[in-house]
């Protein structure tokens, strides 16, 4: 029986993906960064920019949706997501400050 859950997970995970956003403040502004479903945020200063890579099915890895004053990102139900500043340090996504 472990043989066959092992198998499956593997085709699980053979079916997700690996996907990696840039998300850029445009110079002169900067821009608030919301990781949902925590609600916690952060700013991204002008000119710097935040990687966010996302683990999840193919169909839906992840969803990063713009609106006219800050910018939401969220893994989705299944998958995960790892958000790095534009120094390379990892964010904590509970608090939205650097670990």
């Amino acid at each position: 029986m472990s043989k066959w859950r092992a198998r499956g997970k593997e085709s699980v995970q053979a079916s997700w993906v690996e996907d990696r956003i840039v998300i850029e403040a445009d110079s002169g502004q900067s821009l608030t960064v919301v990781f949902e479903p925590m609600g916690s945020s952060y700013e991204i200063r002008s000119g710097l920019s935040l990687t966010v890579v996302f683990f999840g099915p193919v169909e839906h890895p992840g969803c990063i949706d713009y609106q006219s004053d800050y910018v939401s990102v969220d893994a989705g139900v299944v998958g995960s997501m790892a958000v790095f500043d534009a120094a390379g340090d990892e964010l904590d996504l509970g608090t939205g400050m650097p670990y």
